[in-house]
């Protein structure tokens, strides 16, 4: 029996990183989830009445019992165990490409993301070098925004329409209408929490909140996720708006120095 994903009509979007057979105790692993963790999750959806979809799709459908999933940075993981996992249940997913780590380890190559998008996955933007926007000034955050698309567009057919923000960092305020004015109408965040109803069809305009999904997210934690019933003021919320607020103090690469020194202390 289906169930409709969210309270009170909202949805939810999830999004991952590096889907590897092992995780390790790095940091770098921290964002990690194991590739039979992930399938136990997507298999979860499924057997609930749940069908996961690209962002773009989510927007234009109607159906309620639809989970949007989203991968950030294209690693090469994702084409080697994601996307048969995905394609194995009918589900799609939006996979967001820093465009010049295309064919370098550990990513995804350009043969791999035509036979993805050929499948019927979305290859979308996280910019060309994945930089922190916020520390980059007009012109440079206009570069890589514009060579970003520029590349997918050619190199996959496609009007390239969403962009998700490299470590959540957006540009300066005064910047932010680069982001439009380059050809993207969905931006994709890592603020925490779901997306209101209202939000479906506004493509032109739609800023879409996402749910981090971890190694160390219990599969009743997931459910909570994909349902939506984790708000923006649950405890998970609270931490990651502390978490900018210290971004902001510091700004965003000594804050990267900062927390990568915090992970490696903290796993080991």
């Amino acid at each position: 029996m289906a169930i409709v994903a969210g309270l009170e009509g909202n949805w939810s979007c999830l999004m991952y990183h590096e889907v590897p057979l092992t995780v390790g105790r790095g940091s770098e692993s921290y964002f990690a989830v194991q590739a039979d963790r992930f399938a136990d999750q997507m298999t979860k959806l499924r057997d609930l009445g749940l069908r996961g979809v690209s962002l773009e799709t989510l927007f234009e459908t109607q159906d309620s019992n639809v989970v949007a999933l989203t991968f950030d940075d294209g690693h090469a993981t994702h084409y080697t165990s994601a996307f048969p996992i995905l394609t194995g249940l009918g589900f799609t997913a939006t996979f967001f490409i820093t465009t010049s780590w295309v064919g370098s380890h550990p990513y995804l190559s350009w043969s791999q993301l035509k036979e993805m998008a050929a499948a019927g996955m979305s290859i979308q933007s996280h910019t060309v070098s994945h930089p922190f926007l916020s520390a980059l000034d007009e012109a440079a955050v206009g570069r890589e925004l514009r060579e970003s698309k520029r590349q997918l567009d050619e190199r996959l057919g496609q009007d390239t329409i969403t962009l998700s923000l490299p470590g959540g960092d957006a540009p300066q305020r005064k910047y932010a209408n680069l982001i439009a004015t380059s050809g993207y109408r969905v931006l994709a965040t890592s603020a925490w929490g779901p997306n209101a109803a209202s939000l479906r069809g506004s493509r032109a305009s739609a800023v879409v909140r996402r749910y981090t999904v971890r190694e160390d997210t219990s599969i009743e934690r997931f459910m909570d996720l994909a349902l939506g019933r984790s708000p923006s003021w649950s405890r998970e919320g609270i931490r990651l708006r502390a978490l900018h607020g210290i971004r902001t103090v510091l700004g965003a690469g000594r804050y990267a120095r900062w927390r990568s020194a915090f992970l490696k202390t903290v796993r080991g």
